[in-house]
């Protein structure tokens, strides 16, 4: 037990736990788009636009991030205070589903460009993921919320998909086959369907049968698509009877661009080079090999120029000359440990470095030096092997083949691996503008001597799992800690007795068809909801000899549906504050369902609310929020089935009366759960919330948090919150202003005297607290919507003792205290393979 000091006030009890065993997962891959989203897209506002960051995972789950800063405040450097990039969006995975590759690109359907995500799992498949129409959308205009299907598969038709590309141009999808055979995917428009076989147009402009790579002995470990050319297709011929008066004007022949070739990692110290447009193998490169096996090429990539640079099993690095296709001269380098797989290469935004990383945790840089290529820095980033790097902004290869590319903003690599966290390190260029430092205090921008950030691996935000958040809830009347796993849920209840202090009630595991998004206990421990994408099941518990026995509660989807069907998926579950009812937001539809739990009899449905289906978004209120209680016809109209926009947050109030529901376009719908009707709209805050709770006497007070680090309050009653919302707000923003880590989450802990609570507000390695200590009013009582006093002293502090922090809670029973989950990296690096180590050699 620990105790967070206030002067002249009594010591805040704090219940410290690290026994949680939640384990975050690996990343695999990661990808920028090739674009920004459009400026009122995001749900996370960006004062300088950045690209949209997936992020693979080991557990089949796929983080879709966007950028976010405050531009109000400014770091040291000058620069805008960026939290990073922040998850806005989590698409779950299926049971044994693992990501190996991640692809975006970039197509016009309906008028607008949007940005499409590709995806292989190291099977035979590649799946095509829907995005949530904040991260799709790059242009206004077209049918704003139009979506497909959740996702789409496609068939490689030549065994296990080693690799993936997506061609310059956003045409084709490249896929390195088993069977030693490179096949092409046509995703232009919205199509999504093998190339082979089709007719395509040939450069003459007429149709012909699309080419098929030839085939090569070995599996394609990597791919590299090279830059594109430019052709000219001829003008229409003229016919005998053309008008005569437009003879003399003569039409020029239409100069486009065409794919130009694709570069292939081999298994067998080679690397491949195919013709795009006769599939032809035009050449193949030769790396250094040892005398006993191959060397496998992990990662290759082309520059703009045409050069082709491969990354191998023996740690070594090859440029090869863009002619000759041979390797230039001085320019192999053996940067990382001898044996020492380099598993990606990544080009900078100017195409004049190149950066390389493997399973020695170090990332190397190499800059072209005039004419010459040279090792210009190596850094030791992470803890474990480095499986991914990408750079915003990305390389456009196609830009850099014509004209000298100029960054517009700070180039920022990114790197992940095993070790579980997201690096960010600045990476100017060599030459060009400079920039202020978003990512670190450091002055320096360059990748040599800049300071790097290191991403808590932990949730950044205390929303629904579909939306990043909480893997942990409180049931406070048991004291129990409800935990979410992939796909299964355990339950420990902490004691008083110092002998033992916590144990383990349940290991709950589920037959599911996807990684669990959403699990939640009732305030009386005696239900407990799991969802995955397919169906939320009700379990009610009962105690046991040795801990607890779930029982699943049948009849749900009957009561939703009227037949006997599976519940639907829910992106957020949440029980009443008596747990007699459920509230269920489908994942799919953006239903809002009120379930009555049997007390003796059946489950019964309430009320459906529909609001979060309607066509009325943020961006069409005046200066992008919307205005409270607005009403008017299209605010009214209900959307298609396939059209919705997710809910990521739900709550209720202390009192039972008021729910509140977000969703990722920043709608705040307000129902009163007494008369079961739709009370009104709150204005949107400037950015997702990551989080909101209720005040504990004044049900009617609703405080939220934003990633910016500020604070917004609300009073759902419809009046002011009064002096003491501008006081507390003015001293959170001062003290979380220069905090570079985002809020995540939030609570209200009472104090013994009933005005006398503490906002307690936390992120991935901070806690702030901000303790009220009223002075009477003068003159009078004070309404219910003034709460607190009007005379009001808030002390706020901020302790950086605690993380990375999984969780922070209220514990009410048997008295008011903080319960601050926290989990250790060391406490996971044991969970963690052997990572390479090669001891010192002597004599060479």
């Amino acid at each position: 037990m620990n105790e967070v000091q206030e002067p002249a006030a009594r010591p805040m009890p704090l219940h410290r736990v690290r026994f949680v065993d939640w384990s975050p997962s690996s990343i695999t891959a990661l990808a920028f788009s090739p674009t920004a989203p459009a400026a009122g897209g995001a749900a996370h506002q960006a004062h300088t636009p950045r690209c949209v960051l997936a992020i693979g995972r080991e557990n089949g789950n796929i983080d879709l991030c966007t950028w976010c800063e405050d531009a109000a405040a400014e770091s040291t450097s000058g620069a805008p205070l960026a939290k990073g990039w922040m998850v806005e969006t989590t698409l779950f995975g299926d049971v044994n589903y693992k990501i190996e590759a991640l692809a975006f690109t970039k197509s016009t359907m309906d008028g607008a460009e949007r940005l499409r995500l590709f995806s292989t799992s190291g099977g035979s498949i590649v799946t095509e993921h829907y995005l949530p129409w904040s991260i799709a959308c790059v242009t206004e205009g077209g049918k704003r919320h139009d979506v497909h299907a959740a996702t789409r598969t496609l068939s490689s038709g030549g065994g296990a998909i080693w690799s993936m590309a997506a061609s310059p141009l956003n045409q084709y999808l490249a896929i390195g086959c088993e069977d030693g055979v490179v096949r092409l995917i046509d995703v232009t428009g919205d199509a999504f369907e093998h190339v082979h076989g089709a007719r395509i147009r040939a450069e003459n402009g007429e149709m012909a049968d699309a080419p098929r790579m030839a085939r090569v002995a070995s599996r394609i470990l990597s791919l590299a698509w090279g830059p594109p050319r430019r052709a000219t297709r001829p003008a229409p011929r003229r016919t005998a009877d053309s008008d005569s008066d437009s003879d003399s004007e003569e039409e020029e022949d239409e100069e486009i661009w065409r794919e130009g070739f694709l570069l292939g990692g081999l298994g067998n110290s080679t690397a491949a080079v195919w013709d795009v447009e006769s599939g032809q193998l035009r050449s193949r490169l030769t790396v250094m090999k040892n005398r006993n096996e191959h060397t496998i090429v992990w990662a290759v990539a082309v520059l703009g120029d045409g050069t082709l640079v491969t990354g191998d099993s023996t740690g070594r690095v090859t440029f090869f000359d863009a002619r000759t296709r041979v390797p230039v001269s001085g320019a192999t380098f053996q940067c990382h440990t001898g044996g020492a797989d380099v598993l990606s290469l990544c080009v900078s935004t100017d195409g004049r470095t190149v950066y390389s990383a493997g399973v020695d945790q170090k990332v190397a840089e190499y800059s072209l030096v005039g004419h010459t290529w040279a090792h210009t820095a190596t850094r030791r980033l992470h803890a474990h092997d480095i499986r991914a790097l990408a750079v915003d902004p990305p390389f456009d290869i196609q830009r850099a083949s014509t004209s000298a590319i100029v960054p517009t903003r700070l180039p920022v690599l990114v790197s992940g691996g095993i070790d579980f966290h997201l690096v960010l390190t600045p990476a100017a260029p060599q030459r060009g503008p400079s920039f202020a430092n978003p990512i670190s205090s450091s002055a320096s921008t360059r990748f040599a001597d800049t300071t790097q950030r290191r991403v808590p691996f932990v949730p950044q935000n205390a929303r629904a799992g579909v939306a990043g958040g909480a893997v942990v809830k409180m049931c406070d009347a048991r004291r129990w800690i409800v935990l979410r796993r992939d796909t299964s849920v355990a339950v420990w209840a902490l004691s008083d007795d110092a002998e033992r202090p916590w144990h383990k009630l349940c290991e709950l595991e589920l037959r599911t068809r996807s990684n669990l998004v959403e699990a939640t206990v009732s305030p009386d421990g005696a239900y407990l909801a799991v969802s995955d994408l397919y169906e939320t099941k009700l379990f009610a518990l009962s105690p046991s000899d040795d801990g607890l026995q779930p029982r699943r509660v049948k009849g749900l989807g009957a009561a939703i549906h009227g037949t006997d069907a599976p519940a639907p998926g829910a992106s957020v579950l949440v029980f009443t504050p008596d747990s007699t009812r459920l509230i269920l937001g489908t994942l799919h539809g953006a239903f809002v369902h009120l379930v009555q739990l049997p007390a003796l009899g059946e489950l019964q449905l309430l009320r459906s609310f529909t609001q979060h289906r309607q066509r009325y978004t943020p961006e069409e209120g005046r200066g992008g929020r919307v205005l409270a209680g607005a009403r008017n016809a299209k605010d009214r109209e209900a959307l298609a089935r396939d059209v919705f926009a997710t809910i990521v947050l739900a709550l209720v109030s202390p009192d039972g009366q008021w729910l509140v529901s977000v969703d990722n376009v920043r709608r705040m719908h307000v129902f009163h759960l007494d008369t079961l009707s739709h009370q009104r709209v709150l204005a949107s805050p400037a950015s997702l919330p990551t989080s909101a709770v209720f005040h504990p006497q004044h049900p009617n007070v609703l405080a939220v948090t934003l990633p910016t680090n500020q604070v917004a309050f609300y009073d759902l009653e419809g009046g002011r919150t009064g002096a003491w919302e501008q006081e507390l707000r003015a001293q959170l923003d001062t003290q979380l202003a220069k905090v570079r880590e985002p809020v995540v989450g939030c609570v209200w802990l009472p104090g013994a005297v009933k005005e006398e609570a503490t906002l307690v507000l936390y992120g991935p390695t901070w806690i702030c607290t901000a303790r009220h200590r009223a002075t009477p009013a003068a003159g009078g009582t004070k309404r219910r919507s003034e709460a607190p006093a009007a005379h009001d002293v808030w002390s706020v502090r901020t302790t950086f003792k605690y993380q990375p922090l999984l969780s922070v809670h209220a514990l009410l029973r048997p008295e008011a205290e903080l319960l601050v989950i926290e989990r250790p990296y060391f406490a996971l690096a044991q969970s963690l393979p052997p990572s390479f180590y090669r001891g010192a050699k002597y004599g060479f």
